[in-house]
């Protein structure tokens, strides 16, 4: 969504809002596939009611909008606290966010410049602290570091448990269990209506999109993209701001009826 759906003040424009409808009368399965736990999506849902599913948390969480089907891929709690043990172990004043049932947790309150790297009212910047006994016992389906804690580190450690996203647009660091990811969602979405992934489109521009592209069979960069995502996309359009997703499904639906 950020960064390619939506423009970079966090609306989504009219144009792409009728592209998308125009998309979904054509016969189209529309995915939302997002970083964004589902409360920092509600308020877009009357322009994006018209998907078929949502994608949340990087692929942890996967509903379908008649809310009949749901699927739900934790971190396991052993994982979750011992990444944050090592967080800070590293840095004692360290900090880590758990997503946990649309809810966010912390070990402590947030600074201020913390905060700015946050979705949401600024009354609503604040998560629930959590004693220690809640920690080793909360399966989150996302973790999030409000700063960059030596990537690499982080990555080697936990390289068997847990896929680590950099943010390109901030100073954060995502993480979600090691065999889920927007592409592991797409895929189980493709399962359940029989498509293969070569009958599949996606649209991307950061990190957190690397394996869907890997996974679709026709991959759009935003113009917005980060260069390793664009380098393995399959085909290009506009930025963000430019209306990129409209331009493209745009062109699809007339190059589907010549």
């Amino acid at each position: 969504m950020d960064g390619t759906l939506l423009r970079s003040d966090g609306t989504l424009s009219a144009r792409t809002e009728l592209a998308l409808r125009a998309y979904s009368a054509s016969g189209g399965i529309i995915i939302i596939a997002t970083g964004r736990p589902p409360r920092l999506v509600l308020p877009l849902f009357p322009q994006l009611a018209v998907a078929d599913y949502f994608i949340y948390n990087n692929g942890a969480v996967v509903v379908n909008t008649g809310g009949d089907w749901r699927v739900e891929r934790p971190i396991s709690n052993d994982t979750a606290y011992r990444f944050h043990r090592h967080v800070l172990n590293h840095h004692a004043d360290g900090i880590c966010i758990w997503e946990v049932a649309d809810r966010w947790h912390a070990n402590r309150p947030l600074y201020e410049e913390e905060k700015a790297y946050f979705l949401g009212p600024a009354d609503q910047l604040d998560p629930i602290i959590l004693s220690e006994q809640s920690i080793r016992e909360l399966q989150p389906s996302k973790m999030l570091l409000p700063r960059v804690y030596d990537m690499d580190n982080l990555s080697e450690t936990f390289q068997n448990e847990l896929n680590v996203y950099r943010l390109s647009s901030a100073p954060c660091v995502e993480m979600a269990p090691r065999t889920i990811s927007k592409a592991s969602g797409v895929e189980g979405i493709a399962l359940r209506h029989g498509l293969s992934s070569g009958e599949i489109g996606s649209f991307g521009d950061d990190y957190n999109d690397m394996a869907m592209f890997r996974y679709c069979g026709h991959s759009v960069a935003m113009h917005n993209a980060i260069p390793e995502l664009a380098s393995i996309a399959t085909d290009t359009t506009a930025s963000n701001d430019e209306d990129g997703v409209a331009m493209k499904l745009e062109q699809w639906l007339q190059d589907s009826e010549g």
